[in-house]
C-alpha cells in the first residue's frame, strides 16, 4: 500500500485503520522524505518555539536529555544549541550493546566518533547510565508516530522502549516528551502497539503540546 492509497482508504471509509508496524514505518518514513527539508526545518523551528519557554518553567534542574536528529527526523541542532546557550545541561544518547543507552554531555563542537554498535556518529565523553535520569527534568523522546493515547512508535530498534522501562526503578523520573511532525500525531488505534511498547507523557508538534498523563496540565509546565 502506498501513502496515497492509505490516505484515500481512510477518507472513504471514515474509520481509523490500524496499520502494522512495518506498514506504518514505511508509509510515514516516505511522508517525512516528501515533506522536504525546508518544511522540516520550519516545523522544527515551531517545535523549538513551544519547547524553549516551557522548559524555562518546567526544568528547574536545567538538565534536558535531547537527541541528535538523523536523516528526515525533526531537526534538533538549532534547539540543542539554543538550550546550551541558555545554560541548560544537554545530554544525548549513545548506543550500547544489547540495545541499551548511555548518556553523554553535548555542547557545540563536542568531539564525535563512530558508534561501535550503530551506523551513526556519537559524542565522545563520560558516559552516564539510567541513574542520571533521576536528576534530569525532561527527556525529548524521538518517535516516528504518536497516537492520542500516548502510544509511541519508534524506528524499531527498541532502544527507547528498554530505556523508558528502566526508568521504573528510579525514585523519580523525568517527563517523557515526544517530538514529531504535526501529521505524525494520530488518533488512538492508528498503528499496532504491543506489550513492550512504552508510552510517553506528552508530545510537542509545530501546533503545540498534547498531554496524555496526569497530573501534567494541558497547556504548560508541571505543577
Amino acid at each position: 500500500m502506498t501513502w496515497g492509497q492509505h490516505n484515500r482508504a481512510r477518507a472513504y471509509d471514515g474509520l481509523v485503520d490500524m496499520l502494522t508496524k512495518d506498514d506504518a514505518r514505511t508509509l510515514y518514513r516516505a511522508r517525512r522524505r516528501v515533506l522536504g527539508a525546508p518544511a522540516r526545518d520550519a516545523e522544527a523551528a515551531r517545535i523549538a518555539a513551544h519547547l524553549l519557554p516551557w522548559l524555562e518553567e518546567a526544568a528547574p534542574r536545567r538538565r534536558v536529555a535531547s537527541v541528535l536528529s538523523y536523516g528526515a527526523e525533526p531537526p534538533t541542532g538549532p534547539l540543542n544549541a539554543e538550550l546550551h546557550a541558555r545554560g541548560f545541561a544537554v545530554v544525548v544518547p549513545v548506543c550500547e550493546p544489547e540495545r541499551l543507552l548511555s548518556w553523554v554531555r553535548w555542547h557545540p563542537g563536542v568531539p564525535m566518533g563512530r558508534s561501535a554498535v550503530a551506523p551513526i556518529d556519537e559524542p565522545i565523553g563520560t558516559r552516564e547510565d539510567v541513574r542520571s535520569m533521576a536528576r534530569t527534568d525532561v527527556v525529548l523522546v524521538p518517535a516516528q508516530l504518536v497516537d492520542s493515547s500516548g502510544a509511541r512508535m519508534g524506528q524499531g530498534g527498541g532502544y527507547y522502549d528498554r530505556f523508558i522501562a528502566s526508568l521504573d526503578a528510579l525514585p523519580a523520573r523525568p517527563v517523557l516528551l515526544a517530538s514529531v511532525y504535526r501529521h505524525e500525531l494520530l488518533p488512538a488505534g492508528s498503528f499496532e502497539v504491543d506489550a513492550l511498547d512504552r508510552r510517553v507523557d506528552g508530545v510537542v508538534t509545530a501546533d503545540g503540546f498534547t498531554w496524555f498523563a496526569p497530573p501534567l496540565p494541558p497547556d504548560g509546565p508541571l505543577a
